[in-house]
């Protein structure tokens, strides 16, 4: 990929958007409502008044407002409010790398160039490193300043991480400004990271050396052998078998079996009906055969939150939203007469994003319940659990379909796969309000409280 000129608009915008990043470090003397007002009054300057004197650095001054520059006070008054008192050093550190690593990685990847990421032509390795490198520094020294003690090596080891997965949800491509796709889940990693990797033991099933090589051995089998049977491509095959590997080392084979019960129900039901959905021209491609895309898409969330250690109710309640998305676009593909916008409540086609249908959404209920009484079974969660992760599974299919309708309504089309994550992050983060909130007995505000 050849290098491309930067406009000197462009130029100006960078350095504001890094300089604005320096204002973290005045979190070490404010207090969160202090910071919180400070985030506030940027936001509303960047929707009243840059409008008025700021456009020469927008990239379309053609606009009333960028949504970039209001998406990126947005989401700092966001990370400050969540991970107020003492928690303030993480948003701090999550500031520093919106400040820092997304210029780094614009300008890298456009003047130095470099060969592009598999996952989004548009970017490249050169800015997804440069992100990670200069997003990661800034981050241990932000937190280090503001946090006002020495650093540890596990401190450090989390913000780098946090920084791994931070230039990499940037690189996603989404339709949605970065700003609001990488801050949240980032902040949210390190967080859990942190607790994981303090002062207290892993929550993982601490599986022997014969144990995990079995395990590694039983999905290379079974990569191969659902290859072979059509039901996956080659690169499904490949990150399924890492999937399914991560899994049982984090989760246990409890957790593998709810894996495999996804996995099954949501193959089962792209087949179902096939040839009719083809012909209506609804139909996934490749004969309903996942790839890693899809793979990715489907059970990221729920592999990292097993590794991260939080709450198996999470893990599960991310994949009884996947298939509850899965069921109900098969399924109302075949039955829904009269699919129509949840947010208008107009008409629209068969197939269209966003669109759901009675049957549909009846069909992703069943496939959540079912999901959670498999986990039942499996010993991964109690019998109360199971009914919030029924809910959780609907709520995060449901918010897939009101953010698509809210997207087309505005012209713009979410890329598919990250709108399949994003259904299993909203999945796990509603199970886990809904179980901290009966065990607070009243509503749970992150973040106070521990995730894990």
């Amino acid at each position: 990929m050849s290098s491309i000129a930067i406009t000197r608009s462009e130029w100006r915008r960078k350095a504001v958007h890094a300089g604005m990043g320096l204002l973290a470090l005045t979190l070490r003397w404010l207090d969160w409502k202090a910071g919180a007002g400070l985030a506030l009054a940027a936001l509303l300057f960047n929707l009243f008044v840059m409008p008025r004197i700021g456009r020469s650095i927008y990239r379309d001054a053609g606009r009333t407002r960028d949504t970039g520059i209001v998406a990126y006070a947005a989401m700092v008054l966001l990370l400050i409010v969540l991970f107020r008192d003492r928690y303030l050093p993480v948003a701090a550190a999550v500031w520093a790398m919106m400040a820092f690593g997304d210029p780094a990685a614009a300008l890298a990847g456009r003047v130095l160039a470099g060969p592009r990421l598999p996952w989004n032509p548009e970017k490249t390795w050169t800015g997804a490193l440069a992100d990670w490198a200069v997003g990661g520094l800034g981050a241990v020294l932000v937190f280090r300043f503001v946090a006002a003690r020495p650093l540890v090596p596990a401190a450090v080891a989390v913000l780098v991480a946090g920084a791994v997965l931070y230039a990499f949800l940037e690189s996603v491509r989404s339709g949605l400004d970065d700003n609001l796709v990488a801050a949240l889940p980032t902040a949210l990693a390190v967080f859990q990271l942190g607790y994981q990797w303090g002062d207290h033991a892993s929550g993982w099933p601490g599986l022997a050396t014969g144990a995990v090589l079995a395990a590694a051995a039983l999905n290379a089998a079974a990569g191969f052998a659902t290859w072979r049977l059509r039901l996956v491509s080659p690169s499904g095959a490949v990150a399924g078998a890492l999937a399914g590997l991560a899994v049982i080392v984090s989760g246990g084979w409890g957790s593998y079996a709810v894996l495999w019960t996804f996995f099954l129900l949501g193959t089962l039901a792209t087949r179902w009906g096939y040839a009719r959905k083809a012909r209506a021209g609804v139909a996934q491609a490749d004969r309903g055969r996942r790839g890693a895309a899809h793979v990715a898409a489907n059970v990221a969330v729920p592999a990292v939150l097993l590794l991260l250690g939080v709450r198996p109710v999470a893990f599960v309640a991310a994949l009884a939203a996947a298939l509850a998305d899965t069921l109900g676009t098969e399924i109302g593909a075949l039955y829904g007469r009269r699919p129509f916008s949840p947010l208008r409540l107009s008409r629209l086609a068969v197939g269209e994003a966003g669109a759901v249908s009675a049957p549909g959404v009846l069909a992703g209920a069943a496939g959540s319940a079912l999901l959670a009484a498999a986990a039942y079974v499996a010993g991964v969660i109690p019998a109360p659990a199971a009914a919030v992760v029924a809910i959780a599974g609907v709520c995060g299919s449901l918010a897939e379909s009101l953010v698509q309708d809210l997207a087309r309504g505005r012209g713009f089309r979410l890329d598919h796969d990250f709108a399949n994550a994003f259904n299993t992050f909203v999945g796990a983060l509603s199970a886990l309000e809904i179980t901290l909130s009966l065990e607070k007995g009243a509503l749970f505000i992150p973040i106070a409280g521990r995730l894990g």
